[in-house]
């Protein structure tokens, strides 16, 4: 039985400007499985997305006006029908339908403390600034690694499939990964390449055939991305949680822009380098993708 509520709004979010601490109120506050929930109007804390969980959600604290303290363990994405009042998390939110108007998102605070906050109570909301540093870096690093294999892979295409990236070249990682997960020390995304990719016009054979070859001609790419480090965004730097947002950067005097809900460095210069390494699995590979940090 999903719990029933009276928000009427999604939650504001505002990490996508960097922030890190948030003054907020408590819109929705009650015991969940072995954690207890807390739901505020506004939040600096990144949370795991239900529809791409590749970035896990912000940690931290959460700070009553009276003093007392819990830590927030986790943080994820929930969704809330504010026609009817009842707030979707897990498995349920999975079947929900982005579509419907009355759907919006919300940031579950997962709490080990029972605090029993009282809506509307104040609340000073700090997230862990070392994680998401961190996994902030190595979200940028695979982005910029998806750019250098869709350039790779340019010439194992037999004819255009339309839809190319930001740069230009035919987008194998968005056409092939099927699964992304980023941790504070690398990323490891999951490509299918099957039949439908091979029909678009992908080499499958040739482009498999010598996996470390490709994983060299990645780095090397990597390495010329790196050369003319520029500042990254992610717009808008603040709002509710369901809107779409984008990144963006330069990469040698070129604008690269994309859909991207996660959080990312503030500057490429504060990437080392960025190596790739390629596993060959039953119906394509595995790209590991190790982003070093680097002093800006």
């Amino acid at each position: 039985m999903e719990p029933q509520t009276r928000m009427t709004d999604g939650t504001i979010v505002t990490f996508a400007g960097g922030s890190l601490t948030e003054q907020a109120r408590v819109v929705y506050a009650a015991p969940r499985d072995d954690h207890y929930i807390i739901v505020t109007d506004r939040t600096p804390f990144h949370p795991q997305s239900l529809s791409w969980p590749d970035q896990p959600g912000d940690r931290g604290d959460l700070v009553l006006s009276d003093g007392r303290r819990a830590q927030v363990l986790d943080s994820r994405e929930g969704l809330q029908n504010r026609a009817t009042g009842v707030l979707f998390m897990g498995e349920a939110a999975l079947g929900i339908k982005r579509g419907d108007p009355d759907i919006q998102a919300v940031v579950l605070h997962l709490l080990q403390e029972d605090l029993s906050p009282a809506t509307g109570a104040a609340v000073t909301l700090t997230v862990d600034k070392n994680y998401r540093d961190a996994l902030s870096l190595q979200h940028t690093a695979v982005h910029l690694a998806a750019l250098a294999l869709n350039h790779c892979a340019v010439p194992f295409w037999t004819k255009d499939p339309g839809d190319p990236d930001t740069l230009g070249a035919s987008n194998l990682d968005k056409a092939a990964v099927t699964q992304s997960r980023i941790t504070v020390d690398c990323s490891t995304d999951v490509y299918r390449i099957g039949k439908s990719l091979r029909k678009k016009g992908f080499h499958r054979e040739a482009f498999l055939s010598d996996l470390p070859d490709r994983a060299r001609s990645v780095n090397e790419a990597l390495v010329r991305l790196l050369t003319d480090p520029a500042p990254v965004e992610l717009t808008p730097v603040e709002g509710y949680l369901g809107d779409r947002r984008l990144w963006s950067t330069r990469l040698n005097g070129v604008n690269v822009a994309m859909p991207c809900g996660g959080t990312h460095v503030a500057h490429l210069g504060r990437i080392k380098r960025i190596t790739v390494e390629f596993a060959p699995t039953e119906d394509g590979f595995v790209m590991l993708t190790h982003g070093v940090s680097g002093v800006l």
